[in-house]
């Protein structure tokens, strides 16, 4: 019953939307709560704890200075970093972990008529730019009764697995951060295994569409033919 209301609500509410745009602007960090570090306490050891604290510590210095970006119209959404030059001090492994926080490490691409999402990346074993995507519909998302409030929107809680979501219904658009897409609304916050969090910041509304840039390069391969290659290739690696 809840699940339908939502579904009306989306519909209704995104007949009002028909020519929104908007371009939305994210921060990323580390949950860097206490009990975080305690848990890791308990497996690890303290010595382990404070290596973790110290190593989190750096990744969330470095995403104060970045910002990742939301462009969505009403067929359409791209979402990637807003690319930053690393000071020659960082540590190049700590600035690349730090993109993957806020899923800067690909371009999130959404398009509501074809029914697809489609992550652009470069791969890991080949150094190739890729391109995999899969439904956009067979996201599935058990939506709660929780609500809050975020940027002065009413925000309902989503959980997908490990992934936490809050979206709010006042604007229609199953757009998200990263691969935080799929609800009856935006997403202004997403918490993955309770570590990585990004969050909304600012939300720019237009009346005039803006043009979304589809991901154009790369060997296009559904996100399943890409799952089983890295599969194979940890298993050569690995001997078996």
């Amino acid at each position: 019953m809840l699940k339908s209301f939502f579904i009306i609500l989306f519909f209704v509410g995104y007949i009002n939307y028909a020519q929104q745009s908007a371009v939305v602007t994210y921060k990323a960090k580390l949950n860097d709560a206490p009990e975080i570090y305690l848990k890791i306490k308990e497996k690890f050891g303290e010595n382990m704890m404070h290596m973790a604290q110290r190593k989190d510590a750096k990744i969330n210095n470095i995403l104060n200075d970045f910002e990742f970006v939301l462009q969505f119209n009403p067929q359409e959404s791209i979402y990637q970093w807003l690319e930053d030059m690393p000071d020659e001090t960082v540590n190049e492994a700590d600035f690349m972990m730090a993109k993957l926080v806020g899923g800067g490490n690909a371009v999130h691409y959404c398009n509501l008529p074809e029914n697809l999402y489609m992550q652009q990346f470069k791969e890991l074993s080949t150094g190739k730019l890729v391109r995999e995507t899969e439904k956009l519909k067979d996201k599935k998302w058990q939506i709660t009764k929780e609500t809050d409030t975020i940027l002065g929107y009413p925000v309902i809680k989503a959980i997908q697995g490990k992934k936490v979501v809050w979206f709010t219904p006042n604007i229609p658009v199953p757009f998200g951060p990263g691969e935080a897409c799929g609800l009856p609304g935006l997403v202004l916050k997403y918490v993955f295994a309770d570590r990585r969090i990004i969050y909304a910041t600012k939300i720019k509304l237009f009346k005039k569409r803006i043009k979304i840039n589809r991901p154009k390069k790369g060997d296009l391969r559904t996100q399943e033919e890409g799952r089983a290659k890295r599969i194979k290739e940890m298993g050569k690696f690995m001997g078996n």
